[in-house]
């Protein structure tokens, strides 16, 4: 299949996931499971380790997700003894939200998995044509996105020493913490704790601010350099149909099981 082919295929299931309709929910994940089961272009098949690996950084974000639609959606009360608490709406409305950002991300991980680096790079400079057409420079649009995906890993790899390098600080600040509170007496220890917290807070910010600087300081010394792109041609006419037969099909999911529902 065609790169892109395959990024307007995603740009699809994302929209109608979006959705937030639990027969569309459940078409989406079937359509995702034999993605990850099978073979794609005589490639490895596609792990679902690495999507995993992707939701775990996500974990606070759909914790934060869940607890916004379970308190503040109106509703049916789950506890009928309270005048303000969790709704059953807001359960509903929680999860499938969550559900919604677990499926683009497994779609995500399969498009980025099933497609080369400078195949992608390629696809979104040709998705990115028409705007030249209202003046938009394209081809220094699709230049950045390139060079943002190429920094992803090199800011995480950043980010993993700095935190190795706090943890291995925290551990040894705990240390010296355990040995001053033997010494000293309850009266004292409020305030040790106080200070503990405090001192935490401020490393955390003192690694974002080391880690944003060293960002910035290899984003200033790394040289110019040409991107080549791959010289793609036009996606096949008949490709275009597999888009239009998924958003066919999702389509009919959610306006004919909603209404059977």
């Amino acid at each position: 299949m065609h790169a892109v082919i395959k990024i307007v295929c995603f740009l699809v299931f994302g929209a109608m996931i979006a959705t937030g309709d639990i027969p569309v929910l459940l078409a989406g994940l079937a359509l995702l499971i034999p993605l990850y089961v099978i073979k794609l272009n005589g490639q490895e098949r596609i792990h679902a380790a690495t999507a995993i690996a992707m939701l775990k950084r996500l974990r606070w974000l759909f914790l934060s997700i869940f607890i916004v639609y379970l308190f503040f959606t109106p509703g049916v009360l789950l506890f009928s003894g309270v005048l303000w608490g969790p709704t059953e709406e807001g359960v509903l409305l929680g999860l499938s939200r969550i559900m919604v950002l677990v499926l683009i991300v497994a779609a995500v991980n399969v498009l980025l998995i099933s497609t080369g680096q400078l195949e992608f790079f390629a696809a979104v400079h040709w998705c990115l044509r028409p705007l030249a057409w209202i003046g938009v420079p394209h081809e220094r649009l699709a230049v950045r996105i390139a060079l943002t995906l190429e920094t992803v890993s090199t800011v995480r790899e950043a980010f993993r020493n700095e935190s190795r390098d706090l943890k291995n600080n925290n551990s040894a600040q705990h240390s010296t913490l355990d040995s001053t509170l033997d010494s000293t007496q309850d009266s004292t220890l409020e305030p040790t704790r106080y200070s503990t917290w405090r001192s935490k807070l401020m490393a955390i910010s003192d690694t974002a601010h080391r880690l944003f600087a060293q960002v910035i300081a290899e984003g200033e010394a790394t040289p110019l350099r040409e991107i080549v792109l791959p010289d793609k041609s036009r996606p096949p006419v008949m490709q275009w149909g597999i888009p239009l037969v998924l958003a066919s099909v999702l389509w009919m999911v959610k306006n004919h099981m909603m209404n059977w529902v």
